[in-house]
């Protein structure tokens, strides 16, 4: 092996060297930065990424029909299941919820309306909504209100359906399906 051939495989070795210990620096620094944002709660980056996901707290959709809808055959999107008792004639469905806390109301308009038959009769309007309101029908009733089991009470309001979620709890009702500690 001549001097030529010695430096050569030298200068290789070492910048083979130079390029391990910068992709481990490299590495380390994305690590270290990795850390800091999650030690930290940078919340800066968590907003951003909620902005650009959609992640308000409070969401809104509007569905043509209730076939627009996302249902448990075709999505794992729970938010917008629409509950069971929905006739599948709904149209202009309005589905509005909190993320964080109880929250959640839904209108609609139908033909032949929900069958009420396993719904039961609830006492007073249980604290109003637990949500401010902003696409049910107004004024919403105070009694006559039915529950389906949901943890939501249920209304027709001229010629509209309307069913939110009510400041106290539904007695008897499943009260995980609305965020409910």
């Amino acid at each position: 092996m001549n001097d030529s051939t010695s430096a050569t495989i030298a200068t290789r070795a070492s910048s083979s060297t130079t390029t391990r210990r910068r992709g481990a620096l490299a590495a380390g620094l994305a690590l270290a930065a990795l850390a800091a944002v999650t030690l930290t709660g940078c919340s800066g980056m968590a907003d951003a990424a909620k902005s650009a996901l959609g992640a308000e707290q409070v969401q809104e959709r509007h569905f043509d029909t209730a076939a627009d809808a996302p249902s448990s055959t075709d999505s794992t999107d729970v938010a917008w299941f629409l509950p069971e008792w929905v006739p599948a004639d709904a149209r202009d469905v309005d589905v509005r919820l909190d993320t964080q806390e109880p929250g959640y109301e839904l209108s609609f308009t139908s033909e032949t309306g929900p069958d009420l038959a396993g719904c039961t009769p609830v006492d007073g309007d249980l604290g109003g909504p637990a949500l401010e309101p902003t696409t049910l029908p107004e004024p919403l009733p105070t009694s006559g209100l039915v529950s389906c089991g949901d943890g939501r009470v249920v209304a027709q309001v001229d010629g509209r359906w309307a069913s939110w979620t009510t400041v106290d709890a539904v007695p008897g009702d499943d009260v995980n399906s609305t965020l409910r500690h």
